[in-house]
């Protein structure tokens, strides 16, 4: 016969585990509630190494200074200046993606 200490012992640890892993469960609800980053369409004016800088279309004309690495997304091999883009990059001007309605042929 198993004694009550060890019934109320295994019981105590299996609620314990459950907290446990509830915590682990809520806390990653959050991971894909990053929020989105700020959208630009517009020309390329120039590229220079891992920078692009890009000017708004519209009526402000606004330039943006892009940095683009390995994990930014693109449809292009190469971009050249006068080609139009849509960039979605973060707060701090990190480029996220960089789409370009001009043909792969560069």
């Amino acid at each position: 016969m198993v004694s009550i200490p060890k019934v109320v012992g295994l019981m105590s640890c299996g609620f314990l585990l459950c907290l446990g892993l509830a915590g682990v469960a809520s806390s990653t609800d959050n991971i894909g509630d990053a929020k989105p980053g700020k959208t630009i369409k517009g020309e390329v004016l120039r590229v220079e190494g891992d920078s692009y800088y890009i000017v708004k279309n519209g009526e402000d004309g606004k330039e943006v200074h892009l940095h683009v690495d390995n994990t930014t997304q693109k449809n292009f091999v190469t971009i050249v200046p006068g080609d139009n883009v849509e960039a979605k990059f973060n707060d701090q001007n990190h480029a996220i993606s960089i789409l370009t309605d001009q043909n792969q042929s560069h």
